[in-house]
Parts: structure tokens; C-alpha cells; sequence
């Protein structure tokens, strides 16, 4: 029973990772539109990397796997610790790793 069950969630993750890849590849590049920060709210900078601000980086790389979790839930120091723990499994840059945290901090 265990055995088919990992089988399944396997099988998902791939999907979701082919499907994620397919979606990279089929973007025509340099169609990315930096945001400002009025753009988004206002809680993020204007700096971004490949074009995303650390609010989409988030998005796209935290809420693949995780529910969403307000930034006023941990405080500055927790997100700092939970970022950079998350930067190996998520396989994200040491830049985009500090655009998510100031993003988290920033929106409190």
C-alpha cells in the first residue's frame, strides 16, 4: 500500500516538474516585464533578478510545495534561517534567495 502511494506521489512531482520545465522552455525569452513596486502592492523593491521581483520568486518557488504562509508569520530572523535552508532544496541563487527575504520582511 506504502509502496503504491510513494508511486503516486512520484509520479505527481514529475508531472509537476515536466510541466514546470515545459513552461520555461515554451516562453519566448526576454518577454519578463520587471515590476515596480507600485505595480505589486508596494511591498517589494524594484530590484529583481531575470526580471522577477523576490514576491513572484516566492510565489513561484515557495508555494510549489508549501501552503501559503503570511510573511507576519515568522519573524525576520526565522525567514532568514527558512530562506536560506529552502535555498538547497528549492536549488534557487544566492541573489534570489535575498530578494524572497527581503520581500518576507518587507511586506510585515
Amino acid at each position: 500500500m506504502i509502496r503504491i502511494l510513494l508511486r503516486c506521489i512520484l509520479a505527481a512531482w514529475l508531472l509537476l516538474f515536466a510541466s514546470a520545465t515545459w513552461n520555461l522552455l515554451a516562453e519566448p525569452k526576454g518577454n519578463h516585464k520587471q515590476k515596480t513596486a507600485t505595480e505589486s502592492g508596494g511591498a517589494v523593491s524594484n530590484d529583481s533578478y531575470m526580471g522577477l521581483t523576490g514576491e513572484e520568486l516566492w510565489s513561484n518557488n515557495c508555494l510549489r510545495c508549501h501552503n501559503i504562509r503570511p510573511p507576519t508569520m515568522y519573524t525576520n530572523a526565522q525567514w532568514d534561517v527558512i530562506v536560506h535552508h529552502m535555498r538547497l532544496r528549492a536549488n534557487i541563487t544566492g541573489q534570489e534567495q535575498r530578494l524572497i527575504v527581503e520581500f518576507l520582511k518587507s511586506a510585515k
